[in-house]
């Protein structure tokens, strides 16, 4: 079916005059911190080009142990990973309410959760729905991923009349879920902190103050050598002498970073001997500084 729908997506935006694209994604790019970089790297990329993706697990290749298996929980995760400000979506229902709609008449929609809790479950009940994955309690799964992310996230019902035009207008409408306020550094801890440490770089004195004081993107310019046997996508630690000042996730092996070390961008290509694929050994939205 996924020929099908492309199509029909690619005709209905066409009408706007704009461009899809599809973008499959398993469980596994999220957590495996070389398969991030590639995913949130795409999704940028698709973004900068003027393209809208179109999201959808990889069912193919998704063992059931390893699914992420409804399309809630999915758009948080893309979200999370495309640092979005908002996820709305849409349902068949107006919003959170206090209890069961379909039980309790007088149920009272909650417009607005300034503070994600636990309890927020309990009020979902069960899930899964009768025609597909998910339901309420999919939505609070998404809408902790979201606030805990630091995004704001909307349910609303989809066929309210001009129902996003009037979110985007701030109009209130189905329940809107607060984002924490999470630092970008914080946003980045899950993902490098949760990942083993594969090796390390040593970098001089001018590359440190770069590094702490200027929030600058680690450069082959300031390394002066690495210890272990990491590849591209592997977490290292960032160090000056005996001090950790910072981790990330490399573009480089730890081959490739001793060919390049203490090197200008333009002299990349001829100490790798092929066109170098980043200027950063390490891009500071995926680095963590430690101090």
């Amino acid at each position: 079916g996924q020929g099908v729908l492309m199509n029909m997506y690619e005709h209905l935006f066409h009408e706007y005059g704009q461009i899809v694209a599809q973008l499959l994604f398993t469980k596994g790019d999220a957590v495996n911190s070389k398969r991030y970089l590639h995913m949130r790297g795409t999704l940028q990329a698709l973004l900068e080009l003027g393209a809208i993706p179109i999201v959808n697990e990889n069912d193919a290749v998704s063992a059931d142990e390893i699914k992420i298996g409804d399309n809630d929980t999915l758009s948080a995760i893309v979200a999370s990973v495309a640092e979005a400000d908002l996820l709305i979506i849409l349902s068949d229902i107006q919003g959170l309410y206090d209890k069961d709609p379909k039980n309790h008449p007088d149920a009272t929609l909650i417009h607005e959760v300034p503070e994600f809790t636990r309890e927020l479950f309990a009020i979902a009940g069960g899930a899964g729905t009768a025609r597909g994955t998910g339901g309420m309690y999919t939505k609070i799964q998404a809408a902790e991923i979201c606030v805990h992310s630091g995004i704001d996230m909307i349910i609303a019902k989809s066929d309210e009349e001009d129902v996003l035009e009037r979110i985007m207008d701030s109009e209130e409408i189905g329940t809107l879920f607060r984002g924490e306020n999470v630092h970008p550094q914080l946003k980045k801890r899950d993902i490098i902190i949760g990942t083993a440490v594969k090796g390390k770089i040593f970098v001089d004195e001018g590359c440190k103050k770069a590094l702490l004081e200027k929030g600058s993107s680690l450069l082959p310019v300031g390394i002066v050598g690495t210890e272990g046997n990491f590849l591209e996508g592997d977490t290292v630690a960032v160090y000056f002498h005996n001090q950790e000042l910072a981790r990330g996730i490399s573009h480089y092996s730890a081959s490739d970073v001793n060919l390049m070390k203490g090197l200008r961008t333009e002299k990349l290509a001829e100490a790798l001997g092929t066109e170098a694929p980043y200027d950063t050994v390490i891009h500071r939205d995926n680095l963590l500084i430690m101090k």
